[in-house]
């Protein structure tokens, strides 16, 4: 059983990060195998929107750039259970976490059938991510939790529907500002730390 969780944060103790290994830490209790990937301590270059090389050609990595994505994707194909962790920023995941999500592109492997550009011009072949279990998490400052909304929308759409994971559980932390704000929510905490332990369970 391998449980990882991919960090969008830019402060690598940050609230982010400690809720990833609270998570980390249920799951270890329950016997998996864990990692954390810290992505703005990674070298992942920007997507270049050449959509067909990764998509059209077979195998799950960029066929323009080689960087950290090469083993990022790797961890993500050989996970059981997947946690994607961000702060709040401009009302939905950081920069570094959606630079990540366009990467991991190459996972998707389609067959042009038709007319390029609609969905009945496409067959989908494969995708490791498929099914996979998957939880989405968000810190943020603000104290009304609708504030994080699009930023689960977001969330859902690009994990739920780009890469067809199953999202089991969504993690929603407000009120946190500085590095370690996050330390004094032990409810939340105690919660994100049965969470991660639960799924873990169940795999």
């Amino acid at each position: 059983m391998k449980v990882s969780a991919f960090v969008g944060s830019p402060r690598k103790k940050g609230n982010s990060s400690l809720l990833a290994q609270q998570f980390l830490a249920g799951a270890k209790a329950a016997g998996a195998q864990t990692n954390q990937f810290f992505l703005a301590g990674h070298n992942i270059n920007p997507c270049q929107g050449c959509y067909q090389n990764c998509m059209i050609k077979p195998g799950t990595i960029c066929k323009v750039h080689r960087d950290d994505m090469d083993l990022l994707l790797e961890e993500l194909i050989s996970s059981d259970l997947v946690l994607f962790a961000s702060p709040l920023y401009c009302a939905s995941f950081t920069s570094i976490m959606g630079c990540f999500f366009e990467r991991c592109l190459p996972l998707i492997e389609v067959e042009v059938i038709g007319e390029k550009g609609t969905p009945e011009g496409v067959r989908f072949i494969a995708n490791p991510a498929r099914g996979k279990k998957a939880v989405v998490a968000l810190v943020q400052d603000l104290k009304n939790p609708a504030a994080g909304d699009l930023a689960f929308q977001v969330f859902e759409h690009t994990v739920g529907r780009t890469y067809m994971m199953n999202i089991v559980e969504k993690i929603h932390v407000t009120d946190v500002r500085d590095v370690g704000d996050i330390k004094g929510k032990t409810e939340a905490l105690a919660s994100i730390f049965e969470i991660g332990k639960g799924l873990s369970h169940e795999i």
